[in-house]
């Protein structure tokens, strides 16, 4: 959790291990990360890349996706990148972040 009041979660197909070791390389440090070999929670947001993981003998992999999931389990917002370099920056998330949670004040404040 942060100053934003956001946890982190990255999702994978990939068993628990690996998942972790790509995360941590990645981000440079440990958090907590989902391993969903099955890709239910990735079907449940609509995420699946079908047939997409040559490494995964053709079975489903996720988008590469950026998703705000409200403390409600709404999803507040989504990016889904169309290559590895496309994937959002930390500063470009967290602008979304605040940008969401900024509208949700507001729209709060209206009601």
């Amino acid at each position: 959790m942060n100053r934003l009041g956001v946890l982190l979660v990255p999702v994978s197909v990939d068993d628990q291990q690996h998942a972790h070791e790509v995360w941590e390389k990645v981000a440079n440090e440990k958090f907590a990360s989902l391993s969903d070999p099955g890709a239910a929670v990735i079907r449940k947001y609509g995420l699946p890349h079908h047939g997409g993981g040559a490494a995964h003998g053709g079975t489903d992999i996720a988008l590469r996706t950026t998703l705000l999931i409200d403390p409600e389990g709404r999803e507040q917002w989504r990016r889904v990148s169309k290559s590895v370099p496309d994937i959002p920056k930390a500063d470009e998330t967290f602008a979304d972040i605040r940008k969401a949670q900024n509208h949700e004040r507001r729209m709060d404040k209206d009601h």
